[in-house]
């Protein structure tokens, strides 16, 4: 039993739904940190590279409604290590792109690099399918575990665990190249890591430690204000299809960006003299910054999340202190609109840290509100949620790639991605002043 437990116990569960999440990016980063390197090595052009992202967002949405489904039957304990292993399978899987074997089945005779573009495609598929029962359970394990107030910083430890990943993969990806180490390297160390976490899951959570409300014994529950829900989940579309727009152009694209443009133009002399030598310079300075982003867009989610605390502490309504929060967020996200017209100084990497903090931050606040749809069904609509953000971020990313690999430009998906939290906000703001009106106290966790 839950209470049976020492009151120390939901936060170490928070921090095992930290790692998971911190896996969860670290396998999805891997690529798009490898992009530039697979560019001239696999014929990994940006179109392609679009293209992977597109259909990775795809299968991201179509496992957040299957897992949301069957979350909701079966519970978190046994379907979370289930989604950890398939996901950690198909990064393992990806450094096959260059085997004979695979390249046989896959190519294309007169077209490079296609074999090793589709095997990466199904790979790329696959993780996104099981990547996303990760959310499900991260969501119904901290509704079970953690009260309505306890929910934003749990929220926010959770959260923090994508940057935490992101900032990592890094780090580990430029020590593993200076061993002189291949591409493929990278894929599977990380695999191999997440696999580990299964065994400390079971470990830390038993067989009836979680309490969730089955589907089919939910006779008894309140009954569901339709309207309401309804309300709620267009509030909730708004708000998570444009802050992850902002969230994961920035997570595929800013390494690119870093490599292949900004630098590019701030190291120009020098790549005329040195060019060797520059490249690595080049590699190295984006591969850390990328890291910096990211410890940044960690303590943006923790420091958005405490205002929360912080401002209900003094009395404000939940409610109300999350719209606070996520003005904020807004705010920081917005400068991603003036990054174009920066030029080459150190302002457009000022500028893209506080978009990390705010894109991040916003992220509580959104896990927050669904955390308040009806128990028994939060499984299948919060993956109804992420899906259909995620085919809008697949649509984007694939434009995206198209449009960069036209054009050379990042100008307009800065602008676009920068301000469509806008609507968010709108929507947040919407239901923070009509739907307190009809919205149900929340219950705390047993």
């Amino acid at each position: 039993m839950t209470a049976a437990r020492g009151p120390s116990w939901k936060w170490w569960v928070c921090a095992a739904l930290l790692l998971a999440t911190m896996l969860n990016y670290m396998d999805r980063q891997t690529l798009s940190l490898t992009a530039t390197q697979l560019k001239t090595e696999i014929h990994l052009d940006d179109g392609r590279y679009g293209h992977l992202e597109r259909w990775f967002s795809y299968a991201f949405a179509t496992g957040g409604i299957f897992f949301g489904f069957i979350a909701d039957r079966v519970g978190p304990r046994r379907l979370y290590p289930f989604v950890l292993v398939g996901w950690s399978i198909a990064g393992l899987a990806s450094p096959l792109a260059i085997n004979p074997q695979v390249l046989e089945m896959f190519a294309t005779p007169g077209d490079p690099g296609s074999g090793e573009f589709r095997w990466l495609f199904l790979c790329r598929t696959v993780l996104g399918f099981f990547e996303a029962g990760h959310w499900p359970c991260a969501l119904l394990t901290a509704r079970n575990v953690l009260s309505a107030e306890q929910r934003p910083l749990g929220n926010s430890i959770l959260q923090s665990g994508a940057s935490l990943g992101a900032l990592l993969t890094p780090l580990v990806i430029q020590a593993i190249r200076a061993t002189g180490a291949p591409w493929q390297a990278p894929f599977l160390i990380i695999g191999l890591v997440g696999l580990l976490w299964v065994p400390m899951w079971f470990a830390l959570v038993r067989r009836n430690d979680l309490h969730y409300v089955r589907v089919e014994k939910a006779k008894d529950a309140p009954p569901i204000h339709v309207g309401r829900v309804l309300f709620q989940l267009v509030v909730l579309v708004t708000i998570v299809v444009t802050i992850s727009l902002a969230w994961q152009f920035q997570r595929a694209w800013l390494p690119k960006y870093l490599k292949e443009v900004h630098l590019k133009e701030v190291y120009r002399e020098e790549l005329i003299e040195h060019p060797e030598e520059t490249k690595d310079k080049i590699e190295s300075t984006a591969n850390y910054f990328t890291s910096g982003y990211y410890i940044v867009a960690d303590l943006g989610c923790l420091f958005f999340g405490g205002i929360v605390s912080v401002l209900t502490w003094r009395n404000l309504h939940v409610r109300w202190a999350r719209l606070v929060s996520f003005a904020l967020c807004t705010a920081l996200i917005a400068l991603s609109a003036v990054v174009p017209n920066m030029g080459r100084g150190p302002g457009v990497m000022v500028c893209l840290l506080a978009v990390g903090a705010g894109a991040l931050g916003a992220h509580p606040q959104y896990y927050a509100l669904v955390q308040e749809l009806p128990a028994r069904h939060m499984g299948f609509l919060s993956g109804l949620l992420a899906a259909t953000s995620w085919f809008a971020v697949g649509y984007m990313q694939g434009s995206m790639g198209d449009y960069i690999k036209n054009t050379g430009s990042y100008d307009l998906p800065m602008v676009v991605t920068g301000l469509a939290p806008i609507a968010g906000l709108v929507a947040m703001a919407a239901w923070a002043a009509f739907g307190s009106k009809t919205q149900a106290p929340a219950s705390r966790a047993a």
